[in-house]
């Protein structure tokens, strides 16, 4: 099975994978109808059509080297990178996703780096100011601040003054603001913080085919890998098993944050959940079971963005 070929990978299959990056990526243009599906103001549709390319790209690129080279995930693998972009298959034109996403990364990357550091102060500091940042694209995300201080617990490095420059480093691009907005005589706004509103399930029946079959497969995949995961949590390494207690929580959190907001931020659940399933494709037992889950997950993405593409 191609699963098998994604683990420990050739040189080859990386050629592969950014074959297979294009061509899903480039299904939304297959009806030439641009403008229907990139239609933003400030770029020309065929630009966000290969940022639409680029930008998905690197970032499934970055997350999967991040959880390899950070040994969370230990053996060698390109399956983190093919899940990312098959579980974010309905973001078409989603430009300031794309953005914050790579700023959720990197906040990642430092909470990682946080890992037996006895003076964490630059990892927090950067970290809160990122999501600083973040909150004046997508507000909800203020509630990522828990996902800091819970890494802090994870790590054993959590203390008054952690807390005190997590606080520092969210409030400074605020302050960075507020001089911007005195000195150009514009108003100070801030943006609309915890404006939570619950997602209604009645929009379910309106779903074409292609979508909940994709969602109902989603979800049959996340069971197996939350089920394989706390099967052998406890035999990980001490760093894996507290990073993926941090990327559970991370999980759970943004799951929240997108049902009492809007879509867009399903996206960034996809982060931490494409790295709960890769492990399960990558460490199963049941090599047959994960494959043909593995195979399923990719058919019903691309049933679903063919029928995206004929605005299904």
């Amino acid at each position: 099975m191609f699963l098998k070929h994604l683990i420990s990978p050739k040189p080859s299959i990386i050629f592969v994978f950014i074959f297979f990056c294009f061509i899903f990526g480039i299904f939304p243009a297959i009806n030439g109808n641009l403008l229907s599906i990139y239609s933003l103001s400030y770029f020309h549709p065929i630009v966000l059509l290969i940022l639409g390319l680029l930008i998905p790209f690197f970032l499934s690129l970055g997350l999967n080297n991040i959880i390899y080279e950070k040994n969370i995930i230990r053996k060698e693998n390109l399956v983190i990178g093919f899940v990312f972009i098959l579980i974010t298959c309905p973001f078409v034109n989603t430009f300031e996703v794309w953005i914050s996403s790579f700023l959720l990364l990197f906040l990642f990357n430092f909470l990682l780096e946080s890992y037996q550091k006895e003076l964490p102060f630059s990892q927090f500091f950067n970290s809160s100011f990122l999501l600083g940042v973040l909150t004046f694209i997508f507000p909800n995300l203020i509630l990522l601040i828990l996902i800091l201080i819970i890494s802090g617990i994870n790590y054993s490095n959590i203390s008054l003054r952690v807390v005190l420059i997590i606080l520092l480093g969210f409030v400074i691009p605020y302050i960075f603001y507020f001089v911007f907005t005195f000195m150009t005589d514009n108003l100070f706004v801030l943006p609309a913080l915890c404006n939570f509103s619950q997602m209604s399930l009645s929009i379910v029946k309106d779903f074409h085919l292609s979508k909940i079959i994709w969602l109902l497969v989603l979800v049959l995949v996340a069971l197996f890998s939350f089920h394989e995961l706390f099967n052998w949590l406890y035999k990980k390494s001490i760093k894996s098993r507290r990073t993926f207690m941090t990327i559970i929580w991370f999980f759970f959190i943004t799951i929240l944050i997108a049902v009492f907001s809007s879509w867009e931020y399903f996206y960034f659940a996809a982060l931490p959940l494409s790295v709960i399933i890769s492990n399960y494709f990558v460490y199963a037992k049941k090599r047959k079971i994960a494959g043909i889950l593995f195979s399923v997950l990719i058919i019903s993405s691309f049933y679903y963005k063919y029928m995206i593409v004929l605005n299904l």
